[in-house]
């Protein structure tokens, strides 16, 4: 095996030269580590705004939608609750709030807690960052009268005790359950 050793530097400008190629070689691994960085922040944006885009669409859309179409159910079945109240016949208040059992929904935003765990979103610019926290801000909305309406309901569903007319503190108390039920 033969060996070359390297020759020892000749003055200031071959010493510049080496040094020149050493620095240009490093340039050209930074820009092409920041490409490379920067197809993978892309990549990890598409795939944040795929997952809320589907946790959107197929999940809480639905809901939405459905909660909608059935909310004048809902409103007429309070309108039953409420006149029964009013009447003061416990049997009817009973029976009417009874059927008063509004399906519990789960609003998801665990893509978009994923997106501002990870920090992806910063990279996209505040505008569509606001896009997407649109839809998210409603979603926390919804989440909340869910779960309002979930601790309400029980206390509509409380058994009246006693016999003869409903008393004026307990209409009262069913007609402020009532109207936080339609909030």
């Amino acid at each position: 095996m033969h060996f070359h050793l390297p020759k020892p530097l000749h003055g200031w400008r071959e010493f510049a030269g080496e040094v020149g190629i050493i620095v240009v070689g490093v340039l050209i691994a930074l820009g092409a580590e920041q490409i490379a960085e920067n197809f993978h922040k892309r990549a990890e944006l598409r795939d944040a705004e795929q997952a809320m885009t589907s946790e959107l669409r197929d999940d809480d859309l639905p809901q939405a939608v459905t909660r909608t179409a059935i909310y004048n159910c809902y409103s007429a079945q309070l309108d039953s609750v409420e006149n029964a109240v009013a009447s003061g016949d416990r049997a009817k208040v009973q029976n009417s709030a009874n059927a008063y059992n509004p399906v519990f929904r789960s609003w998801d935003n665990e893509a978009w807690k994923a997106a501002l765990a990870s920090q992806v979103l910063v990279h996209s610019g505040s505008q569509r960052m606001i896009d997407w926290s649109t839809p998210y801000i409603l979603i926390e909305l919804l989440s909340q009268d869910a779960k309002e309406e979930a601790d309400e309901l029980p206390q509509l569903h409380v058994r009246l005790s006693g016999d003869g007319p409903i008393a004026e503190s307990e209409r009262q108390h069913l007609f402020e359950v009532i109207a936080d039920l339609r909030a």
